[in-house]
Order: structure tokens, then C-alpha cells, then sequence
């Protein structure tokens, strides 16, 4: 059977965190109230407290950290959710990991190739490299002249050389780097996204994150149902009451928002909502692999690519973090036509079977499938914006009533869909906060 493996840690919702955040007891009323205790969230807290202004944080989950999740999983730190520190060089959370001692690593920012059950060859892997590189260049090029165009129309672009892995670059490009297909995406909203240096950091970047939630006043497993913000300040209703507050910082991942899971009163602004409606949900599902005695058994923090249809594909890091696990990445349609975790398990055992053959996956266990686009708290991996809506994330920037202030992921044009760029808003917010409360800066 093909799930044989797949047990009870496996199909668990949500494993533990290795490193729960130690938190301080949250008020009832602060000058400034955050909704959401992640990234963005825990970034804004900091800086608001840092600016002298009392606050209060309140998270729908029972652990910090939102997307950024590390596990015990056979023995080894994983993180469940957010890996790569994407765009290091830009990354806020690059320096945090430097001044609390965590070791930083790199790893092979170029991917193997598997062609059928085989690894390619030199020329091979330089043609495949080549194709990889042109086809990011067109959708750049495209994306610098018009915000109309999706990244598919760069696929018309590439020669005949890179024409033989059109299929393996687009999913590289599309399901496998940003979630979805590269028809979905706008090639404005790429060509935007920040990209240099990724890099791992010791202990997991969930345990990263929660680290710095330390001492952070945070009210777990508190929804925030309701937003009354039509007098001068806030009142936001949770299950466990209604906290009160001058301003209000909101981290909700914008699916969310767009659907309604908050109710605001007066609802938001006609730009606000038609924003948060012009960006899509992406979808990105690690499945977690013991494979000890794989064929990439040698391939240590290694990207590896596939050939094969884009939209029928998966990718892995193979051995990550030194040890012999893999992620095996679903992303794009795939995921919801898989439809569950235990699905995703059983997709990846039978692709990596058929490319290797059954006495090498033999020994292949599957730890944990994650299950972020059913999180009734994240609905997504992140968002991309489609043709023509690259704009929508500096909509989103915009402050409400001076009074509400929108912060994530989503917010970011130049680093989207990353947990750095979550942080980056989180911390462009806790300033928007502090003009309009008119709080001096040094304070």
C-alpha cells in the first residue's frame, strides 16, 4: 500500500514546535492591538514596544510563529512550513539569526536534473541550467515592460536548446518557486520579488521566529471575530472578549481577510477589499521523507529537479540540514486536485517509485505532509498577484482610518510569499503606527 508508511505523527493536523515561545500575559486594553502572531505580527510588536507604546497581541492558534513552524520529526528539527531564508541579503531575520548566535549555510543555489531514472549528464545539466536562467530572464523582461502579461508568455521566448526542458523549467519557475502555474501569476509581480542569496539557519526558522516572540504580551487561541473601528480608536471581539486599542495592526494572510473571517465595522475600504480580492492563493505543501538509502543519498542541502509535465511534477531538497531526510514540494493546482495530506504522501511514494523503481523506495518513510491550504488560519502558502493586480499589494499599504494598518506577506511588492518579507511589513507598519499615533521617533 502506498501510505503504508504514513502513520498517526504523519497524519497529524500540526506537530509541536520544538521551541514554544515564552510569553508575557497580553492586557485587555494598549495603545496598539496586533491580530496575527506571526512574522509580521511578532515584527510589528517588537518595534512598537521598542518605540514605547504598550501593546497586545492576540493569535488564533496556540503557538506563535504562523507559516514559520519548526517540528521534531524522527529525531531532527523540521520545519514544517518556511525553510529557505529567501533573499538573505535583504532579510531582516538574517541579522536577528546573526545576533543571537544562530549559524547561517548555504547550499547549492543550482538544481540537479533527473531525466526518467537517470541523473543527467554534464551537457545535460548545463542546458537544463541554461533553459532555468533564460526562462527567469524573459519573465523579467516581460514583467519590466506591463503589468498585463502572465509568465506563461515567456515560455514563447526561449530557444530551441532550452526548448527540450520547457516543461521542467516551467515548474521551476511556476508551481515549484511560486505556488502556482505560470499562467496564474503576472510577470510584473515576479520580475518585482527580490531574489538573491537563500540561506538555512541552525535550529529551523520557525524556532527562529518564536525565539523572538519571547516576552511579547500574546493572548493564544484568541480569534479575532470583529473589528469595531468607527469611533476614534478600536475595539476588536475575540471568544474571550473585547480588547480595546488606539490602533490596530492586522497580519491575517489576505485570503482570509478577502473572505470575510473578520467582520469590520464600518467594513473596510472598496480599495482595500477589491486588493485584497485581485491576489490569488498559492499553494505549497512540503511531504516530509526518512530515505536513508535513497539515490540522492550523496546529495547534501540539494535542489533536485524532474523532467516531466509542469503541471503533474513535485521537486525535492534532498538531505537537508546534514541529515537523510528530503522534502518532496507539491505546489500549484496539483495540491487541490490531490485534495488531502494523506493524498500528497501517496502521490510522492508512486512518483519517486516510478522514477526509481520499488526496491529503492523500499526504505522511504513519510514523516508528515503539511496541510497549510487547509489551515483554517493561513488558507494558503502565500499569495501571488495576477496580471494586472502587482499593484494591489501597495493598496494594501495603505492606512486605514489612520487607524487600521495592514501587514504580511501579501503587503510586500519586492518579497512576497517570504517570512522576510512578512517581518519587513510587520516592521514598515509598527512606523506607520507611531506617525499616526504621533509618537517621536526614539521614544
Amino acid at each position: 500500500m502506498p501510505s503504508r508508511k504514513f502513520g498517526a505523527q504523519a497524519a497529524a493536523a500540526e506537530p509541536a514546535p520544538v521551541r514554544p515561545a515564552r510569553l508575557a500575559p497580553p492586557p485587555r486594553a494598549a495603545d496598539v492591538a496586533v491580530i496575527g502572531a506571526g512574522a509580521a505580527g511578532i515584527a510589528a510588536a517588537r518595534r512598537l514596544m521598542a518605540q514605547g507604546l504598550s501593546v497586545v497581541v492576540i493569535e488564533a492558534r496556540e503557538r506563535v510563529g504562523g507559516r514559520a513552524l519548526t517540528a521534531s520529526l524522527g529525531g531532527q528539527a523540521v520545519d514544517i512550513g518556511a525553510h529557505w531564508l529567501h533573499a538573505a541579503n535583504a532579510n531582516g531575520l538574517v541579522t536577528e539569526a546573526k545576533r543571537l548566535g544562530r549559524a547561517l549555510f548555504d547550499a547549492p543555489q543550482e538544481p540537479r536534473l533527473i531525466l526518467g531514472d537517470r541523473e543527467a549528464d554534464g551537457r545535460e545539466t548545463a542546458a537544463f541550467h541554461a533553459a532555468w536562467s533564460d526562462l527567469f530572464a524573459a519573465i523579467c523582461a516581460l514583467g519590466e515592460d506591463a503589468d498585463l502579461v502572465p509568465c506563461a508568455a515567456a515560455l514563447d521566448r526561449l530557444g530551441p536548446e532550452a526548448a527540450r526542458f520547457r516543461d521542467a523549467v516551467a515548474f521551476a519557475h511556476g508551481p515549484f518557486a511560486c505556488g502556482v502555474g505560470l499562467e496564474t501569476i503576472g510577470a510584473a509581480d515576479f520580475a518585482a520579488a527580490q531574489d538573491d542569496l537563500d540561506l538555512f539557519v541552525e535550529g529551523g526558522y520557525g524556532a527562529l521566529v518564536a525565539t523572538l516572540a519571547d516576552g511579547l504580551p500574546v493572548a493564544l487561541a484568541t480569534p479575532a471575530t470583529r473589528v469595531d473601528w468607527s469611533g476614534p480608536g478600536v475595539r476588536v471581539e475575540t471568544p474571550r472578549g473585547v480588547l480595546a486599542a488606539r490602533a490596530l495592526v492586522v497580519t491575517v494572510p489576505a485570503p482570509l481577510l478577502a473572505r470575510g473571517d473578520i467582520v469590520f465595522d464600518p467594513p473596510l475600504p472598496a480599495t482595500t477589499r477589491d486588493a485584497l480580492g485581485a491576489l490569488r492563493a498559492a499553494s505549497y505543501e512540503h511531504v516530509v521523507l526518512a530515505w536513508p538509502g535513497g539515490p540522492l543519498r550523496e546529495a547534501a542541502n540539494t535542489t533536485v529537479a524532474f523532467d516531466g509535465d509542469a503541471a503533474d511534477n513535485l521537486g525535492l531538497l534532498a538531505n537537508f540540514d546534514g541529515g537523510a531526510m528530503h522534502y518532496a514540494d507539491l505546489g500549484g493546482a496539483l495540491v487541490g486536485r490531490l485534495g488531502s495530506p494523506e493524498a500528497r504522501a501517496a502521490f510522492v511514494r508512486e512518483a519517486l517509485t516510478d522514477r526509481f523503481g520499488g526496491a529503492a523506495t523500499a526504505g522511504l518513510s513519510v514523516l508528515h505532509a503539511s496541510r497549510w491550504g487547509e489551515d483554517p488560519w493561513s488558507g494558503c502558502a502565500w499569495t501571488v498577484a495576477p496580471p494586472g493586480a502587482h499593484g494591489a499589494r501597495a493598496v494594501l499599504r495603505v492606512p486605514i482610518g489612520a487607524r487600521v494598518f495592514l501587514a504580511g506577506e501579501a503587503t510586500s511588492s519586492t518579497l512576497w510569499g517570504t517570512i522576510g518579507g512578512a517581518w519587513a511589513e510587520g516592521e514598515r507598519a509598527a512606523g506607520a503606527v507611531r506617525e499616526a499615533l504621533g509618537v517621536a521617533v526614539g521614544a
